[in-house]
Protein backbone atom coordinates (compact mmCIF):
# COMPACT_ATOMS: atom_id res chain seq x y z
CA UNK A 1 0.00 0.00 0.00
CA UNK A 2 2.59 2.66 0.64
CA UNK A 3 4.45 1.74 -2.45
CA UNK A 4 1.00 2.39 -4.28
CA UNK A 5 0.85 5.41 -2.05
CA UNK A 6 4.28 6.67 -3.64
CA UNK A 7 3.10 5.83 -6.93
CA UNK A 8 0.14 7.92 -6.71
CA UNK A 9 1.49 10.92 -4.91
CA UNK A 10 4.53 10.39 -7.82
CA UNK A 11 2.01 10.88 -10.62
CA UNK A 12 0.07 13.03 -9.06
CA UNK A 13 3.52 15.70 -8.82
CA UNK A 14 3.98 14.30 -12.40
CA UNK A 15 0.77 15.80 -13.92
CA UNK A 16 1.28 18.79 -11.98
CA UNK A 17 4.68 19.87 -13.30
CA UNK A 18 3.16 19.24 -16.87
CA UNK A 19 -0.18 21.40 -16.00
CA UNK A 20 2.32 24.21 -14.90
CA UNK A 21 4.49 23.26 -17.63
CA UNK A 22 1.64 24.00 -20.25
CA UNK A 23 0.25 26.85 -18.45
CA UNK A 24 3.61 28.86 -18.48
CA UNK A 25 3.73 28.28 -22.22
CA UNK A 26 0.51 29.14 -22.82
CA UNK A 27 0.92 32.08 -20.93
CA UNK A 28 4.31 32.85 -22.58
CA UNK A 29 2.66 32.63 -26.00
CA UNK A 30 -0.19 34.80 -25.30
CA UNK A 31 2.35 37.69 -24.03
CA UNK A 32 4.50 37.41 -26.66
CA UNK A 33 1.36 37.59 -28.86
CA UNK A 34 -0.21 40.30 -27.37
CA UNK A 35 2.85 42.14 -27.49
CA UNK A 36 3.50 41.63 -30.83
CA UNK A 37 4.22 45.29 -32.61
CA UNK A 38 3.30 44.13 -36.47
CA UNK A 39 1.08 42.11 -38.87
CA UNK A 40 2.50 39.85 -41.70
CA UNK A 41 1.99 39.46 -44.98
CA UNK A 42 3.79 36.70 -46.84
CA UNK A 43 3.42 38.58 -50.83
CA UNK A 44 2.90 35.72 -53.47
CA UNK A 45 5.01 34.05 -55.92
CA UNK A 46 5.44 33.73 -59.04
CA UNK A 47 4.88 29.86 -59.63
CA UNK A 48 8.44 28.68 -57.81
CA UNK A 49 9.94 32.33 -58.58
CA UNK A 50 10.32 34.82 -55.84
CA UNK A 51 9.64 38.59 -56.60
CA UNK A 52 12.60 40.66 -55.18
CA UNK A 53 10.63 43.99 -53.57
CA UNK A 54 12.46 46.96 -54.25
CA UNK A 55 10.25 49.72 -52.86
CA UNK A 56 6.95 50.44 -51.01
CA UNK A 57 5.02 53.93 -51.12
CA UNK A 58 2.49 55.11 -48.40
CA UNK A 59 -0.62 53.35 -50.07
CA UNK A 60 1.16 50.04 -49.45
CA UNK A 61 1.88 49.51 -53.05
CA UNK A 62 5.14 47.55 -53.43
CA UNK A 63 7.01 47.05 -56.79
CA UNK A 64 9.70 44.36 -57.19
CA UNK A 65 11.86 42.38 -59.57
CA UNK A 66 12.01 39.04 -61.50
CA UNK A 67 14.46 38.05 -64.09
CA UNK A 68 14.14 41.05 -65.79
CA UNK A 69 10.76 42.37 -65.28
CA UNK A 70 9.15 44.21 -62.98
CA UNK A 71 5.92 44.23 -61.41
CA UNK A 72 3.46 45.73 -58.73
CA UNK A 73 1.83 44.17 -55.84
CA UNK A 74 -1.55 45.76 -54.05
CA UNK A 75 -3.05 44.25 -51.56
CA UNK A 76 -6.02 42.05 -52.50
CA UNK A 77 -4.25 41.24 -55.56
CA UNK A 78 -1.21 39.39 -57.68
CA UNK A 79 1.56 40.38 -58.71
CA UNK A 80 1.09 42.89 -62.03
CA UNK A 81 3.57 42.33 -64.71
CA UNK A 82 4.77 45.74 -66.24
CA UNK A 83 7.42 45.31 -68.27
CA UNK A 84 11.35 44.63 -68.76
CA UNK A 85 13.41 46.37 -66.13
CA UNK A 86 17.48 46.47 -65.48
CA UNK A 87 17.65 44.09 -61.98
CA UNK A 88 21.02 45.39 -61.35
CA UNK A 89 19.75 49.13 -60.63
CA UNK A 90 16.47 50.21 -58.56
CA UNK A 91 13.18 50.43 -58.79
CA UNK A 92 11.19 53.33 -57.31
CA UNK A 93 7.42 53.85 -56.09
CA UNK A 94 5.88 57.14 -55.35
CA UNK A 95 2.44 57.61 -53.90
CA UNK A 96 1.14 58.46 -56.76
CA UNK A 97 1.87 55.08 -58.16
CA UNK A 98 4.59 56.14 -60.78
CA UNK A 99 7.72 53.78 -60.92
CA UNK A 100 11.33 54.75 -61.78
CA UNK A 101 13.90 52.58 -62.94
CA UNK A 102 16.07 51.67 -65.57
CA UNK A 103 15.94 49.60 -69.29
CA UNK A 104 18.91 47.51 -70.86
CA UNK A 105 18.60 47.24 -74.56
CA UNK A 106 18.65 43.31 -75.40
CA UNK A 107 22.60 43.54 -76.83
CA UNK A 108 23.28 45.38 -72.91
CA UNK A 109 24.94 48.32 -75.13
CA UNK A 110 22.81 50.78 -73.79
CA UNK A 111 20.97 51.41 -70.36
CA UNK A 112 18.06 53.71 -70.00
CA UNK A 113 15.84 55.44 -67.53
CA UNK A 114 11.77 55.10 -67.50
CA UNK A 115 8.67 56.14 -65.80
CA UNK A 116 5.74 53.93 -65.50
CA UNK A 117 2.54 55.88 -65.29
CA UNK A 118 -0.45 54.03 -63.96
CA UNK A 119 -2.69 55.95 -67.07
CA UNK A 120 0.51 56.37 -69.86
CA UNK A 121 2.07 53.15 -69.07
CA UNK A 122 6.36 53.46 -69.63
CA UNK A 123 7.81 56.17 -71.19
CA UNK A 124 12.03 56.65 -71.38
CA UNK A 125 13.62 59.01 -70.69
CA UNK A 126 16.71 59.86 -72.72
CA UNK A 127 20.29 60.13 -71.75
CA UNK A 128 22.86 62.69 -71.85
CA UNK A 129 25.41 61.23 -73.76
CA UNK A 130 23.28 58.76 -75.93
CA UNK A 131 24.27 55.82 -74.06
CA UNK A 132 23.30 55.95 -70.08
CA UNK A 133 20.76 57.33 -67.87
CA UNK A 134 20.53 55.27 -64.63
CA UNK A 135 17.65 55.98 -62.29
CA UNK A 136 18.63 56.20 -58.49
CA UNK A 137 15.07 57.75 -56.82
CA UNK A 138 11.59 59.57 -57.42
CA UNK A 139 9.84 61.89 -55.45
CA UNK A 140 5.65 62.51 -55.26
CA UNK A 141 6.12 65.04 -58.16
CA UNK A 142 7.44 62.47 -60.45
CA UNK A 143 10.56 63.80 -60.41
CA UNK A 144 13.24 61.78 -61.24
CA UNK A 145 16.99 61.87 -60.35
CA UNK A 146 19.74 59.66 -61.47
CA UNK A 147 23.57 59.01 -63.09
CA UNK A 148 23.74 59.61 -67.20
CA UNK A 149 27.90 59.10 -68.02
CA UNK A 150 29.70 60.75 -64.71
CA UNK A 151 26.97 63.48 -64.52
CA UNK A 152 23.71 63.45 -62.42
CA UNK A 153 20.74 64.56 -63.79
CA UNK A 154 16.88 65.74 -62.72
CA UNK A 155 14.16 65.23 -64.96
CA UNK A 156 10.09 66.25 -64.97
CA UNK A 157 7.27 66.15 -67.23
CA UNK A 158 8.11 70.00 -67.80
CA UNK A 159 11.41 70.36 -68.61
CA UNK A 160 12.96 66.81 -69.23
CA UNK A 161 16.32 66.32 -68.12
CA UNK A 162 18.74 68.30 -66.55
CA UNK A 163 22.08 68.28 -66.35
CA UNK A 164 23.24 68.77 -62.03
CA UNK A 165 27.02 68.70 -63.21
CA UNK A 166 29.79 66.10 -62.79
CA UNK A 167 28.15 64.49 -59.48
CA UNK A 168 26.57 60.91 -58.76
CA UNK A 169 22.85 61.31 -57.19
CA UNK A 170 21.82 59.62 -54.54
CA UNK A 171 18.54 60.91 -53.63
CA UNK A 172 15.94 63.39 -54.03
CA UNK A 173 12.49 64.81 -51.56
CA UNK A 174 9.90 66.14 -52.51
CA UNK A 175 10.59 69.63 -51.87
CA UNK A 176 13.47 68.67 -55.01
CA UNK A 177 17.00 68.40 -52.73
CA UNK A 178 18.70 66.20 -54.22
CA UNK A 179 21.87 64.29 -52.64
CA UNK A 180 25.32 64.35 -55.01
CA UNK A 181 28.59 62.83 -54.44
CA UNK A 182 31.94 64.06 -56.06
CA UNK A 183 35.23 63.37 -55.16
CA UNK A 184 33.91 61.79 -52.11
CA UNK A 185 32.63 64.59 -51.25
CA UNK A 186 28.36 64.33 -50.45
CA UNK A 187 26.43 67.38 -51.21
CA UNK A 188 22.65 69.13 -50.98
CA UNK A 189 21.36 70.66 -54.06
CA UNK A 190 18.47 72.85 -54.10
CA UNK A 191 16.75 71.83 -57.81
CA UNK A 192 14.00 74.66 -57.38
CA UNK A 193 16.40 77.22 -56.11
CA UNK A 194 19.36 77.37 -59.23
CA UNK A 195 20.97 80.31 -57.08
CA UNK A 196 21.39 78.63 -54.03
CA UNK A 197 24.68 77.62 -53.66
CA UNK A 198 25.50 73.38 -52.63
CA UNK A 199 25.59 72.79 -49.46
CA UNK A 200 28.52 70.20 -47.92
CA UNK A 201 27.23 67.29 -45.58
CA UNK A 202 29.69 67.19 -43.01
CA UNK A 203 32.13 64.38 -43.59
CA UNK A 204 32.81 62.63 -40.38
CA UNK A 205 35.21 60.08 -39.70
CA UNK A 206 33.82 56.44 -39.94
CA UNK A 207 35.32 52.66 -39.13
CA UNK A 208 33.08 51.17 -41.77
CA UNK A 209 33.34 54.48 -44.72
CA UNK A 210 30.12 55.43 -45.16
CA UNK A 211 27.19 56.94 -47.98
CA UNK A 212 24.49 58.55 -48.01
CA UNK A 213 21.56 57.21 -49.31
CA UNK A 214 18.39 58.60 -47.72
CA UNK A 215 17.06 62.50 -47.89
CA UNK A 216 13.37 62.22 -46.15
CA UNK A 217 10.73 65.03 -47.14
CA UNK A 218 11.73 67.35 -44.02
CA UNK A 219 15.27 67.52 -45.35
CA UNK A 220 16.88 65.05 -42.88
CA UNK A 221 19.97 63.24 -44.37
CA UNK A 222 20.75 59.88 -43.06
CA UNK A 223 24.61 59.10 -42.27
CA UNK A 224 26.87 57.54 -39.80
CA UNK A 225 30.13 58.27 -38.39
CA UNK A 226 32.38 58.45 -35.22
CA UNK A 227 30.35 60.13 -32.10
CA UNK A 228 32.89 62.03 -30.45
CA UNK A 229 31.58 61.23 -26.94
CA UNK A 230 31.82 57.88 -27.13
CA UNK A 231 34.46 56.83 -29.92
CA UNK A 232 31.97 54.44 -31.94
CA UNK A 233 30.14 54.15 -34.94
CA UNK A 234 26.50 56.10 -34.26
CA UNK A 235 24.29 56.32 -37.27
CA UNK A 236 23.20 60.28 -36.98
CA UNK A 237 21.01 62.54 -38.54
CA UNK A 238 21.65 66.05 -40.32
CA UNK A 239 19.68 69.15 -41.06
CA UNK A 240 21.07 71.67 -42.49
CA UNK A 241 19.36 74.48 -40.11
CA UNK A 242 19.88 72.19 -37.14
CA UNK A 243 23.07 70.08 -37.46
CA UNK A 244 23.40 66.64 -36.01
CA UNK A 245 21.97 64.29 -34.37
CA UNK A 246 23.30 61.07 -32.73
CA UNK A 247 20.89 57.99 -32.90
CA UNK A 248 22.50 54.29 -32.11
CA UNK A 249 25.68 52.70 -31.92
CA UNK A 250 25.97 50.53 -35.24
CA UNK A 251 28.39 47.65 -36.19
CA UNK A 252 28.18 47.99 -39.82
CA UNK A 253 27.70 50.42 -42.72
CA UNK A 254 24.65 52.91 -42.39
CA UNK A 255 22.71 53.61 -44.60
CA UNK A 256 23.86 50.11 -46.17
CA UNK A 257 20.34 48.97 -46.51
CA UNK A 258 18.65 51.56 -44.24
CA UNK A 259 15.94 53.88 -44.91
CA UNK A 260 14.74 56.97 -43.39
CA UNK A 261 11.27 58.22 -43.26
CA UNK A 262 9.62 61.29 -42.20
CA UNK A 263 9.15 60.41 -38.70
CA UNK A 264 12.64 59.90 -38.90
CA UNK A 265 12.31 56.44 -38.15
CA UNK A 266 15.24 54.71 -39.33
CA UNK A 267 15.12 51.04 -40.50
CA UNK A 268 18.39 49.02 -40.83
CA UNK A 269 19.57 45.28 -41.52
CA UNK A 270 23.20 44.98 -40.29
CA UNK A 271 25.77 42.71 -40.62
CA UNK A 272 26.66 41.91 -36.92
CA UNK A 273 30.65 40.84 -36.02
CA UNK A 274 30.56 38.14 -33.21
CA UNK A 275 33.21 39.71 -30.47
CA UNK A 276 36.79 38.14 -30.32
CA UNK A 277 36.41 36.85 -26.72
CA UNK A 278 33.22 34.75 -27.50
CA UNK A 279 34.97 33.42 -30.81
CA UNK A 280 38.23 32.37 -28.48
CA UNK A 281 35.00 31.08 -26.33
CA UNK A 282 33.36 28.95 -28.69
CA UNK A 283 36.57 27.85 -30.65
CA UNK A 284 34.20 28.37 -33.65
CA UNK A 285 35.67 30.98 -36.82
CA UNK A 286 31.76 32.76 -36.63
CA UNK A 287 30.66 34.62 -39.84
CA UNK A 288 28.76 37.61 -39.54
CA UNK A 289 25.22 37.33 -38.97
CA UNK A 290 22.60 39.57 -39.96
CA UNK A 291 20.19 41.66 -37.65
CA UNK A 292 17.43 43.82 -39.20
CA UNK A 293 15.74 46.30 -36.81
CA UNK A 294 13.36 49.54 -36.70
CA UNK A 295 14.76 52.53 -34.69
CA UNK A 296 12.36 55.21 -33.18
CA UNK A 297 12.85 57.97 -30.47
CA UNK A 298 10.07 56.69 -28.49
CA UNK A 299 11.24 52.70 -28.48
CA UNK A 300 14.84 52.62 -29.62
CA UNK A 301 15.80 49.65 -31.45
CA UNK A 302 12.90 47.13 -32.91
CA UNK A 303 13.91 43.83 -33.58
CA UNK A 304 12.37 42.57 -36.79
CA UNK A 305 13.53 39.36 -37.44
CA UNK A 306 11.35 37.25 -34.82
CA UNK A 307 8.11 38.37 -37.07
CA UNK A 308 9.25 36.56 -40.15
CA UNK A 309 11.94 33.54 -39.52
CA UNK A 310 10.82 29.95 -39.43
CA UNK A 311 14.20 29.22 -38.16
CA UNK A 312 17.22 30.61 -36.40
CA UNK A 313 19.37 30.39 -40.12
CA UNK A 314 16.59 32.50 -41.72
CA UNK A 315 17.32 36.26 -41.71
CA UNK A 316 15.35 39.33 -42.71
CA UNK A 317 16.46 41.78 -45.13
CA UNK A 318 14.93 45.38 -45.68
CA UNK A 319 14.34 46.77 -49.05
CA UNK A 320 12.20 50.00 -48.05
CA UNK A 321 10.31 51.31 -45.27
CA UNK A 322 7.39 53.93 -45.62
CA UNK A 323 6.00 56.88 -43.95
CA UNK A 324 3.39 54.79 -41.90
CA UNK A 325 5.92 52.40 -40.23
CA UNK A 326 5.97 49.88 -42.65
CA UNK A 327 9.08 47.71 -43.84
CA UNK A 328 9.46 45.33 -47.01
CA UNK A 329 12.20 42.85 -47.44
CA UNK A 330 12.67 39.28 -47.95
CA UNK A 331 13.31 36.20 -45.39
CA UNK A 332 16.42 34.44 -46.13
CA UNK A 333 18.28 31.20 -45.71
CA UNK A 334 21.61 30.82 -44.04
CA UNK A 335 22.99 29.76 -47.62
CA UNK A 336 21.80 33.29 -49.02
CA UNK A 337 19.11 32.07 -51.34
CA UNK A 338 15.88 34.45 -51.03
CA UNK A 339 12.44 32.22 -50.36
CA UNK A 340 9.92 35.07 -49.22
CA UNK A 341 8.98 38.36 -49.86
CA UNK A 342 7.40 39.66 -46.84
CA UNK A 343 5.62 42.77 -45.09
CA UNK A 344 5.33 44.22 -41.68
CA UNK A 345 2.67 46.67 -41.31
CA UNK A 346 2.75 48.36 -37.73
CA UNK A 347 -0.16 46.99 -35.40
CA UNK A 348 -1.69 50.95 -34.82
CA UNK A 349 -2.67 50.09 -30.87
CA UNK A 350 -0.18 48.54 -29.89
CA UNK A 351 2.09 51.74 -30.60
CA UNK A 352 -0.07 53.61 -29.13
CA UNK A 353 -2.58 55.18 -32.18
Amino acid sequence: MGWARRTIRGYRVSVALLLAAVLAGLLIFALDWHSRLYRVTVLPRLGTRVVMPCSINDRGQVVGSCQGRFYLWERGKDWRELGRASERSGLYINNAGQIAGTIDDPNGLKHEAFLWDPVGGSRLLGTQDSTISIICAINNLGQVVGDSWGHAFVWDKTDGMRDLGPHGASAINDNGQVIVVRNGRYLLLETSHSDVAPIEIPPINSHYGYSIDCINNNGYVLSQGLNPNSGRDYAFIWHPDRGIEWLFSVRGRVPHMAALNDANQVAVSESVLYSAWYKRLTRRNLRPYRQSFLWTRQRGRVFLDKYVRDRSSDYFTIADLNNNGCSIGTVDRDSGSHFQAVLLEPIPERWGK
